[in-house]
């Protein structure tokens, strides 16, 4: 796995040139290499496919062309490419109702998975190890949160600061439930305003949201140093099922807290395919060099050119333990390129989830804990 390993020790996570492209390749070669030889799902796959690296992938452009696994099949089978012993951690989706996906980690996967989150975040600027932070997560503590992935990724967001202290929004109540504790949330606020220190908030939005409408409606203001920082991820639809939009959470934020615009991250992911993609400071989500995405035709799963709508279909070398190196999602997406934050890597605009059926997941969990 030299390839795979070299692309996961390059720090700079947007640096993509000739040198990264190949790397990639590689990376990609010695993945459908393991996975072929240790899932006979992911071998047969290939094989119905007709697919062979050697001969279909030339270039940074064949890519795409890497069979895929639909992402809903991760909610109905199991699927390893190493022993069970192996497997470290599972994960499973936020949902509280409905099929929920799940992911299988052994030590090397989690280890690659850590690293291009940290080096995501440091490329853009946001680390601050040597500078104290007050973090209010608005998700589940640790042990309310258990097997859920996105708990998990949410408190790895506490790890880019040293923390005096970190509050969880969501813990369990006298009965065992999950609950919202939002009266304390907004007095850990207050607490954290008089104390000088910049605030780094993490977790689903809704609950932020939620909190600080609340603040906004009784005219309560705070404001915290401009290097705070907020990053959300999943859970954007309030009880009714209304979304909330990244720029009318983003223009709370900064009205109520004072936090910049360009200090309020989202991140767009799936436990399924493990890579972050996280907002520039223009609002778009950047590819790392880590991974690549494509928008195809959901009927025949081409490849669709900058600018269209399609499905998007996520590729990355990271994941040992699981045959998901080509996943292809329910999200609907445009991939562009040229930002004008100057990062060269294409991003993602997001278009909404595709199919009548809608599947439980960070969203509607965080909908029914609001509701309570």
């Amino acid at each position: 796995m030299e390839y795979i390993e070299k692309l996961f020790k390059n720090a700079a996570a947007f640096e993509l040139n000739a040198g990264t492209s190949r790397d990639f390749i590689e990376a990609m070669r010695e993945a459908v290499e393991f996975h072929r030889k240790n899932s006979k799902i992911y071998d047969g796959i290939c094989s119905r496919n007709g697919f062979s690296f050697e001969r279909d992938v030339k270039c940074e452009d064949d890519i795409h062309k890497i069979p895929h696994i639909m992402v809903n099949v991760f909610k109905e089978m199991k699927l390893l490419s190493v022993a069970e012993s192996q497997i470290t951690v599972s994960f499973t989706s936020s949902g509280t109702t409905g099929s929920k996906s799940q992911t299988n980690l052994d030590e090397i996967s989690i280890s690659r998975q850590r690293f291009s989150r940290k080096s995501t975040v440091e490329s853009y600027g946001l680390a601050a190890y040597e500078t104290e932070v007050n973090y209010l997560c608005f998700s589940y503590d640790p042990d309310t949160g258990g097997a859920k992935g996105a708990a998990h990724t949410h408190t790895a967001y506490t790890s880019f600061a040293k923390a005096r202290e970190v509050f969880y929004a969501i813990s369990r109540d006298e009965n065992g439930e999950a609950k919202f504790k939002i009266d304390e949330c907004i007095a850990t606020l207050g607490r954290y305003a008089g104390s000088g220190i910049p605030l780094r908030i993490t977790g689903f939005p809704s609950f932020g949201y939620a909190a600080l409408k609340k603040l906004d409606e009784a005219n309560k203001r705070f404001e915290f140093s401009h290097d705070s920082v907020l990053f959300s991820g999943g859970g954007w639809k309030l009880p009714g099922g209304d979304p909330i939009s990244f720029d009318e959470y983003s223009d709370l934020v900064k009205r109520v807290l004072g936090i910049p615009c360009g200090r309020i991250r989202d991140v767009y992911g799936m436990i399924e395919h493990g890579i972050p993609y996280m907002t520039c400071d223009r609002g778009n989500f950047h590819v790392p060099v880590y991974s690549r995405v494509y928008a195809v035709d959901p009927a025949t799963a081409e490849r669709l050119s900058y600018g269209q709508k399609g499905l998007l279909k996520l590729i990355t070398p990271y994941i040992q333990s699981v045959p998901a190196i080509s996943v292809l999602s329910t999200d609907y997406g445009i991939i562009e390129e040229n930002c004008p934050c100057g990062i060269k890597t294409p991003y993602i605009i997001l278009k909404g989830r595709a199919g009548v059926k809608k599947y439980a997941g960070c969203g509607i969990s965080a909908a029914q804990l609001l509701s309570r």
